[in-house]
């Protein structure tokens, strides 16, 4: 019997920040700061995935993927209920066709990555440009 090696999900927001950018450089085709998770080939793509050909995430997408939860991405015009978190930190309901999930429970992508990489809801960088994206997580990894 040999032992498998388990790569550890990334703890602490300077490790998930220093685990997306190792993603994104060794994919800079995923890394698309359009959409959430644009998986063309799958509706889902679990944590031990690599992303299919075609496919995109952004930075948030990649957080979320790497600290271990499953992206959803349904065909168009379908929706399912997931949890958010507003900017008071309360939660709600919401429909979305792109999410995280993780067992039963599902959430926004932008709230999984922001809670991943410890950013307040005036520190997050979703709708930035790429460059501006790497660098805030290169901010966030100490890069």
């Amino acid at each position: 019997m040999t032992d498998t090696e388990v790569t550890p999900k990334p703890e602490t927001p300077a490790a998930v920040a220093s685990a997306v950018l190792d993603a994104i450089e060794a994919q800079p085709g995923v890394f698309s700061m359009d959409h959430w998770a644009h998986l063309p080939e799958a509706l889902r793509l679990a944590p031990e995935e690599a992303p299919a050909c075609g496919s995109q995430l952004c930075a948030a997408g990649w957080a979320a993927h790497l600290t271990g939860w499953t992206l959803v991405d349904l065909p168009d015009e379908e929706e399912a209920e997931v949890t958010g978190t507003g900017n008071d930190g309360a939660e709600y309901e919401t429909l979305a066709g792109v999410y995280a999930e993780r067992g039963e429970e599902r959430r926004l992508i932008c709230d999984v990555a922001a809670k991943a990489l410890g950013l307040k809801p005036n520190e997050t960088f979703w709708y930035d440009d790429a460059p501006t994206a790497l660098q805030r997580l290169c901010e966030i990894a100490g890069r």
